[in-house]
């Protein structure tokens, strides 16, 4: 068990267990089989929150907040000594695609593909760096699946990207 499927079982916050538990059951299933790109990094984020939280301007409405921390280290590097941008990217996209799956609805798509990945960059997160990355879900419909995602650099007080990632089912391939 690494350290994201461990983090993700104990996550503080009001998340219940059974979710919990399903996002580690994904993240230990695509480990088994073996097909993750960057496994080697994702494996190594530590979720700090896991909470579902009431809208108050919109009555009804959840949203799902997961706070993941991690060093920055050699691998997430490019030649500068900085996270590489791809690095960056990818922590958008995993991330929130996570966060997505703790406000279930009745419509949820089994399976669902990046439509969008926005990412803006803010700053530099050099080597040693620790990072906490915020991310929410923003709408959750049956087509569309929208989550957003915050990446602090918290060693030098200071934001390193913002992005936006937006999901939806497979279209079937035309033959």
């Amino acid at each position: 068990m690494d350290t994201l499927e461990r983090s993700f079982r104990n996550a503080p916050g009001n998340v219940p267990q059974e979710l919990k538990d399903l996002e580690a059951d994904w993240w230990a299933r695509d480990r088994e089989m073996g097909q993750s790109f960057a496994r080697g990094i994702m494996s190594r984020l530590q979720v700090t929150e896991a909470n579902i939280l009431e809208d108050a301007s919109l009555p009804g409405r959840r949203e799902a907040r997961l706070v993941f921390e991690i060093d920055v280290t050699p691998d997430m590097c490019n030649a500068l000594q900085a996270m590489h941008g791809g690095c960056t990217a990818t922590f958008v996209d995993v991330c929130t695609f996570m966060a997505r799956n703790l406000v279930p609805t009745n419509a949820d798509p089994v399976m669902t593909v990046s439509l969008a990945l926005n990412v803006v960059y803010h700053a530099p997160a050099p080597l040693g760096s620790r990072l906490r990355i915020i991310c929410s879900s923003v709408s959750k419909g049956s087509r569309v699946i929208t989550s957003r995602a915050e990446i602090y650099d918290v060693t030098h007080g200071r934001i390193v990207a913002s992005g936006t990632h937006i999901k939806v089912p497979p279209s079937q391939p035309k033959l």
